[in-house]
């Protein structure tokens, strides 16, 4: 009975899947405005696709492995004959429809397998694919030249270069492949925020522009808003609750970065920067009911993408640069060394001693000597956004931002005083 059940439960996950295949293909075709009878297959069809994949893998067990090859011959010659009459009929090449029915096929197989939950994530992937054609085509359409091209460029050094570079340690810290590594992993967390950013309308809400320019860049944000209220002062609310809420929203990525880079000290900065990123949310909350009268504003869009090459090559020295200081001064200098180290880093990028600081935890400093290092970094950092706004934006602008940037601070305070020294 036991079979039986297991059986079952394989077979209506395969036609789980074929159901939601072909319900996407089914919405496609209503969007299309096509007849039924003009298409290849609709929800019905995917469903009954995947059943026989599934079934035909099943019954190997009773006929051999001939059987499957055979049902699968039979099925491609079923799928080529109906491709040939629709592209006739309607005068149309595509074969979207028609590769979406092999590989519903081969899902509903692999659900007979130990593979099963790769069957599902990879028809929840396919679907996705599919469902995304017109923002991925938008996509493509806000993509220029040179920012294909320069990505083009870090993608062959990020994949094909990467598995080449040595993985020993040299002096003592300096690892090529373990530095540029991190590297690929932060620039693709920003690139993902930057492709959401270009899937956007290209007037979007200064939320969602805040969120992303956090994701993306905060300190290229500031420093276009900063800029951009001298010339829109009606937009000076709107562009400093943008600002503030990248500058907080910068604080979850650090947790991601850390998580990537050294899982054991995550639960340890995970809190003083949930802290910063409460406390900056607040200041963003007391901006954005004054923004709300505001028009909406573009100023992300001036953000460039972040996976490119030179950027990247600059962070990696910067990187290293910054291990290098950090185990020098730990080793010579001692603790105040590293804190001294952190905010020097953080003036200038917050991923680098971050990622540094994340790395050589439980290796050459203590997880609490990190974690402090990782809040003063993002304290300074937070302080170098303020005197960006008050350096290059309007008097409003920056007396909003340098109030509204001091509530994360307030907050790293709180953490210092009430966890690590209580």
């Amino acid at each position: 009975m036991s079979e039986n059940l297991k059986l079952l439960e394989s077979l209506l996950i395969a036609l789980a899947l074929g159901v939601l295949i072909g319900a996407e293909r089914g919405i496609a075709r209503v969007r299309q405005r096509v007849e039924e009878k003009t298409t290849f297959a609709g929800i019905r069809t995917f469903t009954l696709i995947a059943l026989l994949g599934a079934l035909s893998l099943h019954f190997t067990n009773y006929f051999g492995k001939v059987f499957f090859v055979v049902s699968f011959f039979g099925f491609i010659l079923l799928v080529t004959a109906a491709y040939i009459i629709t592209s006739k009929k309607e005068k149309d090449v595509g074969t979207t429809t028609e590769i979406t029915a092999i590989l519903t096929f081969f899902y509903g197989a692999l659900c007979m397998t130990e593979y099963r939950l790769v069957a599902i994530v990879l028809a929840i992937f396919t679907t996705v694919i599919l469902y995304t054609k017109k923002p991925a085509y938008a996509f493509l359409g806000r993509i220029t030249d040179e920012e294909f091209y320069a990505t083009l460029k870090f993608a062959i050094i990020a994949f094909v270069v990467l598995p080449f570079l040595p993985k020993d340690d040299y002096f003592g810290f300096f690892n090529p492949y373990r530095i540029w590594l991190i590297v690929v992993i932060i620039s693709g967390i920003e690139f993902v925020g930057y492709v959401i950013m270009k899937l956007m309308p290209p007037r979007t809400g200064i939320a969602i522009i805040g969120f992303l320019g956090g994701i993306i860049s905060s300190t290229a944000l500031v420093l276009n808003a900063s800029r951009e209220s001298k010339r829109e002062k009606m937009l000076t609310n709107s562009l400093a609750f943008s600002s503030v809420l990248a500058s907080s929203t910068v604080f979850l990525k650090l947790i991601l970065e850390v998580y990537i880079v050294n899982k054991a000290v995550v639960d340890k900065v995970a809190l003083p920067m949930i802290i910063m990123f409460i406390f900056g949310m607040m200041g963003a909350l007391f901006l954005w009911k004054r923004s709300k009268a505001e028009e909406e504003i573009t100023t992300i869009n001036d953000l460039k993408s972040p996976f490119t090459l030179r950027p990247a090559l600059k962070f990696a020295v910067f990187f290293a640069f910054i291990i290098f200081l950090v185990t020098f001064a730990n080793k010579y200098l001692g603790v105040s060394g590293v804190y001294v180290t952190s905010a020097i880093g953080g003036l200038a990028n917050l991923d680098a001693p971050t990622v540094s600081l994340a790395s050589l935890a439980y290796r050459d400093i203590t997880a609490e000597v990190a974690t402090l290092g990782i809040v003063i970094a993002a304290c300074i950092n937070t302080v170098s956004k303020a005197g960006m706004a008050f350096l290059l934006g309007s008097k409003e602008f920056s007396k909003l931002v340098i109030l509204s940037l001091s509530f994360p601070i307030i907050g790293a305070i709180l953490y210092v005083v009430v966890f690590m020294y209580s």
